[in-house]
């Protein structure tokens, strides 16, 4: 079973991911603005203010998060792909080695 790693199609996914996952960042960034200043929206509805503001204060960050969540997925990725291309430039190095030096072994001439 033969594998072709193709590091282009690699990097051009886990760009296309980063590039997804800086476009949530900045979204959720934006919902984040904009529910704190919905809670500033109540006037002097202090009751429905405090319960927003509760509400949304668990809630604010959690885009954020999966925005970091997705970019550090990708990094990892990144990582991952980069030791097996590695892995795989040493053992055909190692290959190359051992076949090349093969070349130079004679077979024994017919006896018969």
């Amino acid at each position: 079973m033969a594998h072709d790693i193709q590091p282009e199609g690699i990097h051009s996914t886990l760009v296309r991911v980063a590039g997804g996952g800086q476009v949530l960042d900045t979204a959720a960034r934006a919902a984040r603005t904009a529910g704190e200043d919905l809670s500033g929206a109540f006037g002097t509805a202090s009751t429905a203010s405090a319960a927003f503001a509760a509400f949304w204060s668990e809630r604010a960050d959690t885009g954020e998060r999966i925005a970091n969540l997705l970019l550090h997925q990708a990094s990892c990725v990144a990582d991952a792909a980069d030791a097996f291309i590695e892995s795989d430039v040493t053992m055909r190095d190692q290959v190359d080695a051992a076949v090349g030096s093969m070349a130079d072994i004679v077979a024994p001439e017919d006896e018969g």
